[in-house]
């Protein structure tokens, strides 16, 4: 559903491929679309040379942050634990390579604050710089027009989310746990602990007032809880709540507009 509320009426061929994976199917599958380059977004593993082969033009990923920052499998999550989505949040273009993520950088394109500012608008936002990407940015790169530009060599950030970045701590403000909803929210989640038991949290619903040094307390479906700049109430996750996530994530309308690249 998510693909076709942003592909539209456009035709495009649907190849159902998981593990194991036979790459020796895909690519006589692939063979026959008859395309310049491929191009991958979320592939969870690297593409073996010889299917890139099939393609005059190789094979180019669309990776949700400015490399060479936040390589891995989990930039948005770890863009929003670290507090570094202004400062590296956006969508590279980028060929694939032997290694993951670390291929010439073919075009850029920054999230701006206001995409972070709800699921469905981070969803909206990477939707239209990825089509900003693929249609400007690779037709240049297949025509010869654009050939790329080499990630530089250093220590950067690893993106890889771990237990720990998913616990919700009194240091943290208002407006930080609120983002980590919006990206960490649904998968997989966020979490608070009241004596001693992990609660799953799910969308602010009030606040309260200045930090009281109180502990958190659960009840009623709800979570009262002390941050650095208030304390607050959230709706606590249940099945419910997921149902109603859910049906608003059905009818919600994409919103896919021009960006402007790096």
């Amino acid at each position: 559903m998510l693909l076709r509320r942003y592909v539209g009426d456009t035709p495009a061929r649907l190849i159902e491929f998981g593990r194991p994976y036979d790459w020796d199917t895909l690519g006589n599958q692939l063979s026959q679309v008859n395309a310049a380059v491929l191009i991958c977004y979320a592939f969870p593993t690297l593409v073996p040379p010889q299917l890139l082969s099939i393609f005059p033009k190789g094979g180019l990923n669309l990776h949700p942050a400015l490399l060479p920052n936040y390589r891995g499998p989990h930039p948005l999550h770890r863009l929003a634990v670290d507090g570094q989505h202004a400062v590296h949040g956006g969508v590279t273009l980028h060929k694939m390579s032997a290694a993951f993520d670390d291929g010439d950088i073919l075009g850029q394109v920054s999230f701006s604050e206001t995409d972070w500012a709800s699921r469905r608008a981070l969803i909206d936002g990477l939707a239209s710089a990825m089509h900003t990407l693929v249609s400007e940015v690779a037709p240049a790169y297949c025509k010869g027009n654009l050939s790329g530009t080499r990630q530089p060599a250093g220590d950067f950030i690893w993106a890889r989310l771990e237990p720990a970045h998913t616990m919700i701590s009194p240091a943290m403000s208002i407006e930080h746990v609120a983002r980590l909803w919006h990206v960490l929210g649904n998968i997989p989640g966020i979490y608070l602990d009241v004596a001693g038991r992990k609660v799953r949290l799910a969308f602010q619903i009030g606040r309260l007032g200045p930090p009281t040094g109180q502990a958190p307390v659960a009840r009623w479906g709800t979570a009262e809880f002390d941050l650095a700049d208030g304390r607050v109430r959230y709706l606590t996750h249940g099945r419910l709540l997921k149902r109603l996530l859910k049906l608003r994530a059905a009818f919600a309308r994409p919103q896919v507009r021009s960006r402007v690249l790096k």
